[in-house]
């Protein structure tokens, strides 16, 4: 009898350590995931109404094999103005389906270059200056059916980490040395930040990825492989996380942080979904459609235009055509992900007529404009929180948002 009751206890005390091996503690490892999420609301993933994007040689497309064309708004949040659900609801109102974001490296991953280095707090919580945790903003992406670019990026405000860069202050020369390598612990955080990113929002399929902000660099040869190395190492960490492929944009290396121009030996990388990104602000002032600019020859409008001629007008559309034409050698989709003009200077509106209607006819496949801020007082002439500055400038982009 005592035998049978120790063969009893034993046989309790196994399936009472099997019941917490395999059920309690996967559960409460779920549960500690649930709540780190859920402190700024869990993220919620619908079976409908949310399409994955991929891309097929210069286009987007969804699940159903539609094309998609992403109008874009850049929210400007940087000098404290903040984000809430009804900004985003405003701009999708207006026809916008998806918006960009900075989110500041050094705020993600202020300890080290390490996963252990990057503070959740900006995940869940919220840190100043966007005071709300990047997964609610997700959330709302989710709910708003919008499209949402997390786009990676330091400023003079919000700088790299500061354990990143010593010695370093100029943001073309910390690129230098982040794309050649000689910066090999910054790159390994940048690295890990992104497949943190990833791992975080692998089943969230309407955000997407832009890897670096206005990347600029002086020696134009790292624009070849050391950057499309640089790259291919982000796009294979975030690979190894995903359940399904997210877009992932690149901006064009430049050569000066005020020069949106084509470095001639930039290549392409051997990635799939991945579309190139370029800005356009340039001429910033004092633009006159009708004054000269130098450029090389180009064809416009069934025209052409020799080295060296041409107007204010034939200017920005052959930087824009330049821009289209190499990154559509590569049979990738271009995207534009910041561009804008203040409506106080002069002619701002032939701007915009050029620059929406050469992308458009260079099939650019998305555009995200320069800007909104909660504060309509804020970005004075480019904020469309400001129901004039709104007026005017939408009634430039409203007819390309088809």
């Amino acid at each position: 009898m005592a035998t049978l009751k120790k063969i009893t206890l034993l046989c309790a005390l196994f399936l009472g350590l099997t019941l917490f091996l395999n059920v309690i503690l996967p559960i409460s490892g779920l549960q500690v995931v649930s709540q780190s999420i859920s402190s700024a609301g869990t993220i919620n993933y619908p079976s409908v109404g949310i399409s994955w994007l991929h891309t097929s040689g210069i286009y987007i497309y969804n699940d159903d094999g539609r094309k998609v064309n992403l109008y874009c708004i850049n929210f400007h949040y940087g000098g404290g103005q903040g984000l809430t659900l009804s900004d985003i609801q405003l701009t999708k109102a207006l026809g916008f389906n998806a918006f960009r974001l900075h989110v500041y490296w050094g705020l993600i991953q202020p300890f080290n270059e390490t996963s252990q280095g990057i503070d959740l707090t900006y995940f869940t919580t919220g840190k100043a200056p966007l005071n709300r945790g990047l997964d609610e903003v997700v959330n709302w992406a989710v709910q708003e059916n919008m499209f949402f670019i997390i786009n990676l990026a330091w400023t003079q405000t919000w700088g790299p980490p500061s354990w990143a860069f010593s010695g370093i202050s100029d943001d073309g020369q910390r690129c230098e040395v982040l794309i050649s390598n000689a910066a090999s612990k910054e790159r390994t955080g940048i690295i890990n930040t992104w497949k943190f990113i990833a791992e975080r929002y692998k089943n969230v399929p309407n955000v997407l990825f832009e890897f670096l902000n206005e990347p600029y660099v002086s020696d134009v040869s790292l624009a070849g492989n050391a950057y499309k190395s640089f790259n291919e190492q982000i796009i294979s960490a975030i690979e190894s996380v995903e359940t399904q492929s997210h877009l992932k944009i690149i901006e064009l290396l430049v050569s000066s942080p005020t020069y949106e121009e084509v470095i001639d030996t930039a290549v392409d990388v051997n990635k799939a979904n991945v579309l190139w990104a370029t800005h356009r602000y340039n001429p910033m002032t004092d633009w006159d459609p009708n004054g000269s600019y130098y450029h090389g020859s180009f064809t416009w409008h069934g025209q052409y235009f020799s080295a060296g001629w041409g107007n204010g007008t034939t200017y920005v559309a052959w930087r824009i055509i330049r821009c289209a034409e190499k990154i559509h050698s590569w049979n990738k989709p271009w995207i534009n992900t910041e561009f804008g003009k203040v409506i106080t200077q002069t002619n701002w509106q032939v701007w915009f007529d050029v620059v929406l209607r050469t992308k458009a006819e260079y099939n650019v496949t998305g555009w995200a404009l320069w800007c909104y801020c909660h504060d309509p007082n804020a970005e004075a002439g480019w904020n469309i929180n400001d129901q004039p500055t709104r007026q005017q400038i939408m009634s430039q982009i409203s007819p390309y948002m088809v």
